[in-house]
């Protein structure tokens, strides 16, 4: 007898996969060979997070085969006495899996533009093309009830728990049933392999299967799982969620996506190259442009982001909750009024939704609930992950002061870590910096000087709320010789004796009512409670004159600054003085040690800012 033609697959996380001889003839096909050639995770290919995510659709396309001639097996013995599964119906949805991602093109999702042909839409027109060679291996018109599998899923997936399934009881009811319940082979061997391939990860959600059953929904017999699956499916929802976050918007991975779809516009790839070339074909182009393309020109600064990993002067952002997204928008076009130089994305990810894929699981008591109704872990929450991507480099004719601006938008971490402290009785002003430089600074284990000290004089208005809003938040306008800008302050307690506060300045601001407006727009990104109509007027102006310099205190950089202040506020006039120690970099204990230091020389700490000794001042007049 002559042996078999199978072929056997290693996959890295499932193992040994036989192809039969129908199925070994069929990926020798064109569209399911090159499956090969296709990366199953896209641009991540290309990101610097995830270096290990290199396996194919190919793989995965075995691996949901695979896992769909399991699911039938586990079928074929717990539903033998509803129905038998014909050797058709097998055939055609172990051959549905493998070629289910046919119609993918490379790198598929990160160049699939609206409007488009979906990959499921080319995978169906693939299967038309090959009917004829497939039919033939199968010896019969199989491609039809692929099709038609096919299109069925599309559908379902498009109306979800809306979708009525036939109520024939089959196995094909039985897939469909799975597609709606999100518990299907294609998810459950993607976030497997995923995460296998990408964090070293190795999870097993496939007992699933042995908890599947049939339950009855007003009237209607409809897939369901036992109670002992509750756990896994928990695990398999929140896994999958999770690596939305992780792998499948990779923020470095989203930077490539953004900008591989720049470069298909700017090299304008027509639509038959995009859905036909390889993506080792597109990559070489990619690297053609880097070796003999014009240095400077747009696309080769694409390429050098895709192939080269040059990130110089491109900054980007990315968020989990859109109204802080929206606000830093409206920040990011208050210091440049270029908007062509801003890329921005938006993706979408939820744990559960049962109005588009519904879980049923049937109780020990019979009774069937939705998977919320009994599970502690799952719940409806989705999350909008929002991108902003600048590449500097691709802008002509900014200005340097612009790409500053720029810059530390991007770069700003809002939270001002800070000790405040009182000079001592004792301490006169005049000789105040020399002493604090000579004889209390120096005197110090570890410190190092890292830059000399300089002068600056600031003007800030501060204005009072005539609203409510709440206490402790500073809104204020700063004046210096060189520029203006308007500020929030927002306090923040953690238990510690440190005062935290986020500081949000917002230059480029036309007017008040401007900045009211944007102050109106963080408050609500922030969740803070205000009236709808922010409303202010004049209140103290404190003229600093501040002599700063920055410090190296193990490890940690510390900004310490001497303010020197009159307070000015309806005629009424007063001084003080203040010291400010601010972490710029580092670990906040060096702050602590700091402070242990200054008080040894009388300084003492304060919580109060420079607004409320200035009130309290002028109030005592």
């Amino acid at each position: 007898m002559l042996k078999q033609n199978v072929v056997t697959v290693k996959h890295p996380l499932l193992g040994e996969i036989r192809l039969n001889e129908k199925l070994a003839k069929v990926v020798e096909l064109k569209p399911f060979y090159e499956l090969r050639f296709k990366s199953q995770l896209g641009t991540k290919v290309l990101s610097k997070e995830l270096l290990n995510a290199r396996h194919t659709r190919f793989m995965h396309s075995v691996g949901v085969m695979y896992l769909t001639s399991k699911l039938l097996d586990v079928c074929e013995k717990k539903f033998k006495k509803y129905f038998i599964i014909p050797i058709e119906d097998r055939e055609a949805l172990e051959l549905a899996a493998l070629g289910h991602d046919i119609g993918h093109t490379a790198f598929s999702h990160s160049l699939e533009e609206r409007g488009e042909k979906t990959h499921e839409e080319r995978t169906i027109e693939e299967f038309e093309k090959y009917a004829k060679e497939i039919n033939k291996i199968f010896g019969y018109d199989i491609t039809s009830k692929v099709i038609d599998i096919y299109k069925d899923n599309a559908n379902i997936k498009k109306k979800g728990s809306d979708k009525e399934v036939e109520k024939n009881l089959d196995i094909l009811f039985i897939f469909r049933s799975l597609l709606i319940g999100t518990i299907d082979c294609d998810r459950m061997e993607y976030i497997m392999t995923d995460r296998y391939m990408t964090w070293g990860e190795k999870i097993d959600f496939t007992d699933i299967f042995s908890y599947i059953t049939i339950v009855l929904l007003n009237d209607n017999p409809t897939v369901g799982f036992e109670r002992g699956a509750i756990s896994t499916i928990e695990n398999m929802l929140l896994t999958r969620f999770d690596q939305y976050d992780d792998i499948y918007y990779d923020p470095d991975a989203t930077l490539i996506e953004m900008t591989l779809k720049k470069y298909k516009k700017e090299a304008k790839w027509a639509d038959e190259y995009v859905t036909s070339a390889m993506e080792f074909e597109m990559l070489s182009e990619v690297r053609t442009t880097l070796l003999k393309g014009e240095k400077g020109s747009v696309l080769y600064r694409l390429a050098q982001i895709i192939l080269e990993g040059k990130r110089d002067n491109i900054f980007f952002k990315k968020f989990k909750d859109d109204k802080q997204y929206e606000h830093f928008l409206k920040r990011l076009y208050s210091v440049t009024d270029r908007r062509d130089i801003i890329s921005v994305t938006k993706k979408k990810a939820t744990i559960y939704d049962p109005k588009k894929n519904r879980v049923y699981i049937k109780d020990d008591d019979g009774v069937v609930k939705d998977i919320k109704e009994v599970s502690l872990k799952i719940t409806e929450l989705s999350i909008n992950f929002s991108y902003v991507m600048v590449d500097v480099d691709q802008a002509y004719n900014l200005r340097q002061e612009e790409i500053e601006r720029i810059k530390a938008l991007f770069e700003d971490n809002p939270v001002e870590i800070e000790k405040k402290f009182v000079f001592p009785d004792n301490m006169k002003r005049f000789g105040i910096i020399k002493n604090i430089r000579n004889n209390i600074l120096a005197t110090m284990t570890g410190i190092e000087s890292i830059s000399e000290w300089n002068m600056v004089k600031n003007e800030d208005l501060y204005y009072n709320p005539t609203c409510e809003i709440p206490s402790g938040i500073q809104m204020r306008h700063r004046k210096t010789r060189l520029s203006e800008s308007y500020y929030i302050k927002i306090p923040t307690d953690d238990g510690t004796s440190i005062t935290k506060r986020e500081e949000y300045e917002y230059k480029n601001v036309g007017n008040l009512e401007e900045f009211l407006n944007l102050a109106t727009s963080l408050f609500e990104s922030k969740n803070i409670k205000i009236e709808k109509k922010i409303n202010v007027e004049a209140g103290v102006k404190i003229e600093t004159t501040r002599v700063k310099t920055l410090i190296r205190l193990q490890g940690s950089i510390i900004e310490v600054c001497c303010d020197f202040s009159k307070y000015k506020y309806k005629g009424k006039t007063d001084i003080g003085n203040m010291l400010e120690c601010e972490l710029k970099e580092g670990d906040d204990l060096s702050l602590w040690y700091l402070t242990k230091h200054l008080e040894k020389f009388g300084f003492k700490q304060t919580n109060e800012s420079k607004q409320k000794r200035a009130k309290k001042a002028l109030e005592t007049q």
